[in-house]
């Protein structure tokens, strides 16, 4: 018996686990972003992102197409995506993305990286805009030493270096606009948890 409610057990936390990643990778990011879409009714028209996760996006334009219309969006640094009106206001609209498992993976990575880009301070490596390890990161620690090094991998609540030098657990660091504190250390980096900044809000698609 007891084999059994370790098995019901271990079964519940891979569910949960995977709710839980599910819901994180179609957070709501702020991105603004300019871009286009074309619209079966008026043609080609410019216009802006809001929000976007994998799963949909609000974005403003001066003529908002109509609910149920299907529309291609294309965004700098982003690419293209299909999608479906769900709802419009004066000169926005919202809409639920149509696409693959594999190519909402491809974007939830476009976003972290364009979401991460200017707060972390990184320069964006246009050969390969959506790979890990693609930048270069200055981050301040509280005693006042500075530290040059490669990202290993960023998300939209930490981000992993690559370097010689080995910061405290628990010690404070700020990467650009981002603060945050030391999580892990390992052979070769550490990992840096952030703070939510004040007053972000991040809602589900």
């Amino acid at each position: 018996m007891a084999e059994v409610f370790t098995r019901l057990d271990k079964r519940k936390i891979r569910v949960a686990a995977r709710g839980a990643e599910d819901k994180r990778r179609h957070r709501r990011v702020p991105l603004q972003l300019v871009g286009r879409f074309l619209d079966q009714h008026s043609g080609e028209q410019k216009c802006r992102l809001i929000d976007v996760s994998p799963g949909g996006a609000k974005i403003m334009a001066k003529k908002p197409p109509m609910p149920s219309d299907t529309i291609v969006l294309l965004i700098d640094g982003l690419g293209r995506m299909e999608g479906k009106v769900l709802r419009k206001g004066e000169n926005w609209f919202s809409l639920e993305f149509t696409a693959h498992m594999r190519k909402r993976d491809r974007l939830a990575d476009a976003i972290t990286w364009r979401f991460n880009m200017e707060r972390l301070g990184l320069e964006e490596d246009r050969a390969a805009p959506r790979k890990q390890g693609k930048g270069r990161a200055v981050l301040h620690f509280s005693d006042g030493v500075k530290i040059d090094a490669d990202v290993v991998d960023v998300s939209i609540s930490g981000a992993a270096f690559s370097c010689l030098e080995r910061p405290r657990i628990n010690e404070e660091v700020r990467v650009g606009e981002m603060r945050g504190t030391v999580a892990r250390i390992w052979d070769g980096g550490f990992a840096v948890a952030f703070m939510p900044p004040s007053g972000e809000n991040a809602n589900a698609a």
